[in-house]
């Protein structure tokens, strides 16, 4: 009996960790994001290249402005964004 709550424990577990990742990706996304879009994106993630994600639906990410680093004379905050989080640093 055991078995059978460890195997519904995973897959609540599962479920709740696929709503949390699509709750994320759909903010990162400006356009919304739906199923098709949210598998593209795991897929692309993931590393799996599938024929039939490519041509469904491409991931929308975001567009911003590469970070820029000072030059030596000048120390200033330099900022580099990873994916949607944004690391900054000082240079000085």
């Amino acid at each position: 009996m055991s078995a059978k709550y460890l195997a519904g424990f995973a897959a609540v577990c599962g479920v709740v960790v696929a709503g949390l990742d699509y709750s994320q990706q759909a903010k990162a996304s400006e356009t919304g994001l739906g199923i098709k879009g949210y598998l593209a994106s795991v897929s692309s993630r993931v590393g799996i290249s599938d024929s039939w994600f490519e041509a469904e639906a491409q991931p929308v990410q975001p567009e911003e402005p590469a970070a820029k680093t000072p030059s030596e004379d000048t120390r200033k905050l330099v900022c580099t964004t990873i994916g949607t989080s944004k690391r900054c640093r000082s240079s000085g």
